[in-house]
């Protein structure tokens, strides 16, 4: 872990984890758990939204799965670090529970935070560049109370149903959605009027790019789908990395 002046932390976003995930789900769990392990040397965790692919705490039972996402994480927060959760489509439903367990925040919301010379802003990014209306139609249904209520009232094999076919929806970006993902992005910034951050971070467009307006920069991380990507701060510096084919930071 480290102790200098300037703290190190680790972003990551849109893994998409399944409860049961198939063989080649599992080789992306455990490439998952490595990046992990090196959170364990690092200040802070940030973990950027859907995590996990479904996610709901009913009153009295979790479902089960996860099981060696959670023990890794507990690895991480047992060596010091500090961990991160901002909620997406989802598993925002996951927010307590981790709270509860490694002490994020209870809601899940996006927040503003200052990392040595850096003013950051955490957000999953749903509902900022968003045009897919199957995240929409999802993002309604988890992120208002309406929406909650009527999750309730359905049987769990229902709601895990409904989610698993949206996930369908969950892919890379391909070469013409990546591009109005951008053009969206740099309108959105352009006319940002917000002043207490000066990098902006988020996922759910599953498309690595950055875009910049005067002293602003919108960073989005790649998914952790075929090139799993993920983001590092370190001494004050921030850049996206490919966890495959990028040499590791040194920590």
């Amino acid at each position: 872990m480290q102790h200098n002046k300037q703290p190190t932390a680790i972003f990551v976003a849109d893994s998409h984890f399944h409860l049961s995930p198939d063989a080649e789900e599992q080789q992306r769990v455990r490439r998952f758990c490595e990046l992990l392990k090196m959170a364990q040397r690092t200040d802070h965790l940030f973990l950027l939204g859907d995590i996990f692919d479904f996610w709901f705490d009913y009153p009295h039972f979790r479902l089960r799965g996860y099981d060696e996402i959670l023990l890794a994480l507990d690895e991480v927060r047992n060596a010091g670090t500090k961990i991160h959760f901002v909620g997406g489509n989802h598993d925002i439903w996951a927010a307590q529970f981790l709270n509860q367990r490694y002490g994020t925040s209870p809601d899940g919301a996006p927040f503003v935070i200052t990392l040595g010379s850096r003013t950051i802003k955490l957000c999953h990014g749903d509902g900022l560049l968003s045009f897919d209306w199957a995240y929409n139609a999802f993002r309604a249904m988890v992120r208002t109370r309406l929406g909650i209520v009527l999750a309730k009232s359905l049987h769990p094999e229902i709601l895990y149903a409904i989610s698993e076919w949206l996930s369908g929806q969950s892919r890379r970006a391909n070469r013409d959605e990546a591009q109005r993902i951008e053009e969206k992005a740099q309108i959105w910034i352009d006319g940002c009027r917000e002043d207490d951050w000066e990098l902006m971070i988020i996922g759910h467009v599953h498309h690595r790019f950055e875009t910049v307006s005067g002293d602003k920069t919108l960073t989005a991380l790649a998914g952790w789908f075929d090139n799993p990507g993920y983001g590092i701060l370190q001494d004050g510096v921030f850049r996206m990395l490919d966890f495959e084919s990028d040499p590791r930071p040194k920590l």
